[in-house]
């Protein structure tokens, strides 16, 4: 946990407006919100800073949100962190891959603000500031 009295969420994402909108979302829902837009700064965070649930896209330059969920499960640091993937490339294939790789959840883009808080809620208590 980042900070102990609110729960934290990392955002992976490279689109800068997808990173600002979960901002405001997850900031007015009152979590303490982390953003990175490769899992380069993703992994740098995570050694400073761990979060109640990680959010993170499969399609990102260099290296895609699939292998940072397997990182992610092979660290036992960050292994039982809650992790969600949220990405366009919604085919049933894509959704085995990252359940497979470890991914606890999987929103397809687009979404609805009400149908990402329901499933956000289920790994992390409701809290709002």
């Amino acid at each position: 946990m980042c900070n102990r009295c609110t729960p934290a969420v990392l955002v992976v994402d490279d689109d800068p407006v997808f990173c600002a909108i979960m901002y405001e979302v997850l900031t007015s829902d009152g979590y303490e919100v982390h953003l990175a837009y490769d899992v380069f700064q993703a992994l740098a965070l995570l050694e400073c800073c761990t979060p109640d649930l990680i959010l993170s896209d499969i399609m990102m330059p260099e290296v895609d949100g699939i292998c940072l969920v397997r990182t992610i499960r092979s660290a036992p640091a960050w292994s039982q962190i809650p992790t969600i993937i949220i990405s366009a490339k919604a085919m049933p294939e894509d959704r085995v891959k990252a359940l497979e790789a470890g991914a606890n959840a999987f929103v397809p883009k687009p979404f609805s603000i009400k149908q990402f808080r329901n499933e956000i809620t289920k790994y992390l208590p409701a809290h709002s500031s």
